[in-house]
């Protein structure tokens, strides 16, 4: 098998460990009770997660949140909302979220199935707050290059559903089966944790906002400067009444990818799974380990350097990309047409950015055809045009919606 091909293999199999059919023996435990049972699914993962989810749980309500463009078979009630950027569905989901929590008694469970992308999905603003001035702020915040833990801290502080909101509007029992798409695992940033307790408060929120020249803070000072908007604290009763299990994990995909790896011949080495920043910083950092390893390793076979987290980008340019694409496009710039170094970096989503493009491959023979089709690498990299680049050589990787998210997949082949 090619490197190229094993490259593809490993991302595949890093894919299939987070997929929906992990939920089935989390489900089929559920014990029975007396009330009545509804079920939240809302994400990336949604619309593989809800066919699964009625059938072990045939008798429940259901509410089903998915991205537009997504298919799901399923007779739950379903939305259909836009991610990155939320929209009209997204509002309308927030609301039915809450309308179900509200109708669930003490002797109810609602069940939440729930991965990333549920924060631009499942979105409506704090009472008074003009729609629009929310999706500002988040627009701003995806265009800084914050983290998903800086956006997640500001937009729980100005939901209707996040930060344990939803968790606080109902009387239920509630049960969380989680896919993490976030760096170290942590709930309360999984889809802005809307059924978790929330540690980062109304400070936290203005501090990225500041950090990140986010010029809206007087437009957002009666929603954060009154603590009657404040997220539940940790310490709220409502806490008591949830469980939380993370059924699908960053970690669990890259030891199903170093499996693959290791079978295929080569070493493989795990740096981490919670690697975030730059996008560039980060893709120089690893081809210069690459390099490093390239020219003075002292390799007896083929090394593979494994890490998830998430990278992120601040847009400058006026291409098309998303973090996945310009690191695989960085990494092509500084290793410089380096023999025996290939690489492949996606979003396990399938989406990086906007673009339906999970990220890009890269060999050391991509310089080369780029010079012969008329493209600079450079001149990509300085336009933020990655997805344009990558799509024009044809080493794009497009494997369409995966139905789950366990962010970034990074593996960069060393041979002797």
């Amino acid at each position: 098998m090619s490197v190229k091909d094993l490259l593809h293999q490993g991302f595949m199999a890093a894919v299939d460990a987070a997929k929906a059919e992990c939920l089935i023996p989390h489900l089929r435990a559920l014990p029975t009770i007396a009330g009545r049972t509804a079920v939240l699914v809302v994400g990336k993962a949604a619309s593989a997660q809800a066919p699964i989810a009625e059938a072990c749980l045939p008798d429940a309500e259901g509410l089903c949140v998915i991205p537009n463009g997504h298919q799901v078979r399923t007779g739950w009630r379903v939305i259909r909302a836009s991610h990155p950027v939320p929209d009209a569905g997204s509002q309308e989901a927030a609301e039915a979220a809450i309308d179900l929590a509200e109708r669930l008694g003490p002797s109810d469970r609602l069940v939440c199935l729930i991965s990333g992308g549920g924060s631009a999905l499942m979105s409506a603003p704090l009472p008074g707050m003009p729609f629009d001035l929310k999706l500002q702020v988040h627009r701003a915040l995806l265009a800084s290059g914050a983290s998903i833990s800086e956006l997640n801290t500001v937009r729980k502080q100005l939901s209707l559903v996040k930060g344990g909101r939803l968790a606080q509007a109902t009387k239920a029992q509630i049960v969380n089966f989680l896919v993490s798409d976030i760096p170290g695992d942590h709930v309360e940033f999984i889809a802005s944790g809307p059924t978790v307790p929330a540690h980062t408060n109304q400070a936290d929120a203005i501090a990225v906002l500041e950090r990140h020249q986010i010029d809206l803070r007087e437009r957002l000072k009666p929603w954060l400067d009154d603590l009657r908007y404040a997220t539940p604290s940790p310490s709220d009763p409502c806490f008591a009444r949830v469980q939380t299990k993370i059924v699908a994990a960053p970690s669990q995909s890259l030891l199903a990818a170093q499996a693959v790896f290791q079978a295929g011949g080569m070493d493989c080495w795990i740096l981490g799974d919670a690697i975030e920043g730059d996008s560039e910083t980060v893709a120089r950092v690893m081809a210069e380990t690459a390099l490093w390893q390239r020219r003075h390793g002292r390799l007896s076979r083929p090394l593979c350097l494994l890490s998830g987290g998430e990278t992120t980008v601040k847009v400058t340019g006026d291409g098309v990309g998303g973090p996945n694409a310009h690191f695989a496009l960085t990494l092509l710039h500084a290793l410089n047409g380096e023999p025996g170094i290939s690489a492949i970096v996606c979003d396990t989503d399938g989406v990086d950015g906007a673009a339906e493009i999970a990220g890009a491959y890269v060999d050391s023979g991509t310089l080369s055809r780029a010079e012969q089709a008329g493209l600079s690498c450079k001149e990509a990299l300085l336009r933020q045009d990655a997805h344009g680049f990558f799509r024009a050589l044809g080493q794009s990787v497009i494997p369409g919606p995966t139905g789950t998210n366990v962010n970034d997949f990074r593996a960069i082949v060393i041979e002797p």
